[in-house]
């Protein structure tokens, strides 16, 4: 890529980025700060967070409130959730469900924040259609949190791999059913599918 190709992308978008929206500074906002919300989780949930992994985390996280149409969303679903799969916490309470809700989140505010330009304001029946597919998905998440405590009290093997899978499946069964529900509900959304975070929007 040339220098002034380079040049030319990044006057993009500082550009882009004048033109927001309130409601899409809202939403980036959300993006930028939902994978914090997981670190600072896991840090409560007694895992070990190196400095490292909270700053690549950070610097995902900015990246995919600045491209919220990019694969960067993600890289910060698969980092947070690989690095919960690996670490010390080792249990299956409350964290891992905060944590799995933390990424649903993100992912919904990284995907409407990919609709239109910058300055783009969402109609209000767009944002309740997603509103409620991510209160659904939720529930489900709840659901499987709770099956998985239960599988838990019946003598699984205490191992962070064992726990960290959980979090893989809650986060799983939240995208799957946030996938699902887009058929069932685009229709009071007045829109066809939306792309989600690494996904292009719809022309």
């Amino acid at each position: 890529m040339s220098q002034t190709t380079t040049r030319s992308s990044t006057s993009q978008l500082f550009d882009g980025l004048s033109r927001l929206s309130s409601q899409q500074r809202l939403l980036r906002l959300v993006v930028l700060l939902a994978p914090l919300l997981a670190v600072a989780v896991e840090v409560r949930a007694g895992a070990t967070v190196q400095v490292w992994y909270a700053f690549v985390v950070g610097v995902l996280a900015l990246g995919s409130a600045l491209l919220p149409d990019s694969h960067i969303g993600l890289l910060v679903v698969v980092t947070v959730g690989g690095h919960w799969a690996t670490s010390s916490a080792g249990v299956l309470g409350y964290g891992v469900l905060v944590l799995a809700v933390a990424l649903l989140v993100f992912h919904v505010a990284a995907l409407l924040a990919s609709y239109g330009p910058p300055s783009v304001v969402l109609e209000a029946d767009l944002v309740l259609a997603w509103l409620g597919r991510a209160a659904l998905a939720t529930a489900v998440a709840a659901i499987v949190w709770v099956l998985a405590r239960v599988a838990g009290g019946l003598g699984l093997p205490d191992h962070p791999l064992v726990f960290g899978g959980a979090l893989l499946v809650l986060v799983a069964a939240t995208l799957l059913a946030t996938g699902l529900m887009t058929g069932m509900l685009s229709g009071s959304a007045g829109r066809p599918d939306a792309p989600g975070p690494g996904e292009a929007p719809p022309g």
